[in-house]
């Protein structure tokens, strides 16, 4: 009789264990979306040599050992905040290309202030010029079907043709590993060249659609800002959910 207590005993234990297992799984799994994110910046050799100016196709310098929370950022539109749709956020699929989107794009009528072709495109965060498209040379119909034909062939963007499609540019360092592009500008702003600081806010662009598959045909379509924050070889946001993602962009716009 109390060998079949004990066995009793030890089979409602081992039930109320697993009770409490379960809800502590399903409690971590529905929390994963609310947990703190943080980036780690990869480490590097420090070095006492002096290096050049990175040409204006590299990307921003390698960071030094530190654990980064990207914030201080302003919005690279005048009154913006972030898109109010999650397709035009990081990580939204862009099947045209077959591809995924690296950053944030600002259009008329879903970034709070209104956006037009023309618009002024601000520093997001005083930084130094890496590179300067002044000598854009805008994509052929021709050269956007072979693009777009190749990318199909190979199932996905290669580099060169992402960068293509990014058309006009602007890229500026902000040290620690941490870089912003400008993308589908209609011009850059005189006199900013590779090598010279510009201050947050300073203007070093103007909204266009260049790179688009719509801007070869049509100016007066799809003009928007294609903006990124750049972390080491990654975007920010590169590989977390929709909700982490936009949770880490208004962390970055943030003091």
């Amino acid at each position: 009789m109390l060998g079949n207590l004990a066995r009793v005993g030890l089979v409602a234990l081992a039930a109320a264990a697993a009770v409490v297992l379960g809800v502590i799984c399903t409690s971590s799994s529905s929390e994963e979306d609310d947990k703190e994110i943080s980036i780690i910046v990869p480490k590097v050799s420090p070095t006492t040599e002096t290096s050049p100016l990175p040409s204006p196709t590299v990307g921003p310098t390698e960071p030094p050992v530190l654990e980064a929370v990207i914030h201080g950022f302003q919005f690279p539109i005048a009154g913006a905040c972030l898109p109010d749709r999650d397709d035009l956020m990081p990580n939204a699929p862009r099947e045209y290309r077959l591809g995924i989107h690296e950053g944030i794009d600002f259009y008329d009528g879903h970034n709070c202030v209104p956006i037009e072709r023309g618009a002024p495109v601000l520093a997001a965060k005083t930084g130094v010029v890496i590179r300067a498209d002044h000598d854009y040379q805008d994509i052929t119909l021709e050269e956007m079907d072979a693009l777009l034909a190749r990318t199909f062939e190979q199932g996905y963007t290669d580099p060169e043709g992402l960068d293509r499609l990014r058309g006009r540019q602007v890229w500026l360092d902000h040290g620690d590993g941490i870089a912003t592009r400008y993308a589908h500008l209609l011009d850059v702003e005189q006199g900013i060249e590779v090598g010279m600081v510009v201050e947050v806010g300073q203007v070093v662009g103007y909204v266009g659609n260049s790179g688009t598959p719509e801007g070869v045909t049509d100016p007066n379509i799809e003009n928007h800002l294609h903006f990124e924050i750049r972390v080491g070889d990654g975007y920010l946001g590169e590989g977390l959910s929709a909700a982490q993602t936009r949770r880490l962009c208004e962390r970055a716009f943030s003091p």
